[in-house]
């Protein structure tokens, strides 16, 4: 398993009621299936652990790979490529994408079919690479075989809230001098709408956007990466991408940042949105998916 893909996932483990709402797991350009593995053998952390035996879909256009995914019977191969739509035989609670939506030549599309194949309320988690910023004061700019997109965290925001992914009870990190962006999101009740015709300011109305990234567009007409403050699964609140760890982080993802400077006393005249305090230390953070199920008999092969 990627040292990337274990980190995000050790973050997930530590949330035993929604592990537990979980049902049905998919795997979107799974390779060779360490991760998908992970989520098919996982079990509680109770005294005697009870194995979830989730339901399991990997997911992979190379046969080749889908091969070395284990035979394990809950794990069902699909050799498909991702980027296509019902590719899945059911409803998916969680939908695992790492590194892999950059192989989309069509990414708004395929986000769009991700969520069709999701259910309401269920959660992706999605991590893809930036291949251009800053790092160690220096531009870098990567093009690699097969990637044909840029990623950035505002950008991929703006993608999953017009396909209808929740953007404002959600959890982003995008590291200073690290180029991965992990996000984790779940899908609302809202059907995906046109890109072509939806803007910023439209998306407000549908509250999917995060308060910082609201403050942001109604301050400049346009969402500024800087000015953007999420919380992440480790339940800590972070910028976005560019300010080192030990600027102050404010306590509140909605409290206002001027030029680029978290400043506590003054509040924002630019807007009347009702500031949401994040999650902190001590609560659960992630929702359940849907009805606690009991837990069920050792998984036999």
């Amino acid at each position: 398993m990627a040292r990337h893909a274990e980190s995000v996932l050790g973050q997930l483990r530590e949330y035993d009621s929604f592990l537990e709402s979980l049902r049905t797991i998919a795997d979107m350009g799974c390779g060779t299936g360490q991760d998908i593995t992970w989520w098919a053998t996982l079990a509680s952390r109770d005294d005697n652990p009870e194995p979830y035996n989730y339901t399991c879909f990997a997911v992979d256009i190379a046969g080749s790979k889908l091969a070395q995914v284990p035979d394990l019977d809950n794990i069902t191969k699909i050799e498909r490529d991702f980027t296509k739509p019902s590719i899945l035989p059911t409803n998916i609670d969680l939908m695992f994408a790492h590194d892999c939506l950059q192989y989309s030549t069509n990414p708004l599309e395929t986000l769009k079919f991700w969520n069709e194949q999701m259910s309401v309320n269920g959660m992706l988690v999605l991590s893809v690479q930036q291949n251009s910023g800053v790092q160690y004061n220096k531009y870098y700019s990567r093009s690699y075989n097969g990637s044909f997109f840029d990623y950035t965290p505002v950008n991929l925001i703006y993608m999953l809230a017009v396909n209808g992914f929740d953007c404002n009870d959600a959890y982003l990190l995008k590291k200073y001098n690290d180029p991965w962006i992990d996000i984790a999101v779940y899908k609302s009740s809202i059907a995906p709408m046109d890109p072509a015709t939806t803007k910023w300011e439209h998306l407000i109305d549908t509250g999917l956007l995060n308060h910082s990234v609201v403050n942001s567009i109604l301050k400049n007409g346009h969402v500024r990466q800087e000015e953007i403050v999420y919380p992440w699964l480790d339940k800590e609140n972070y910028f976005v991408d560019w300010i080192r760890q030990q600027t102050e982080i404010p306590m509140e993802a909605g409290e206002p940042i001027i030029d680029g400077v978290f400043n506590k006393s003054e509040v924002s005249a630019t807007t009347t949105i009702e500031q949401a305090t994040t999650k902190t230390k001590g609560t659960d953070l992630l929702t359940p998916v849907g009805v606690m199920r009991v837990p069920k008999g050792r998984y036999v092969k």
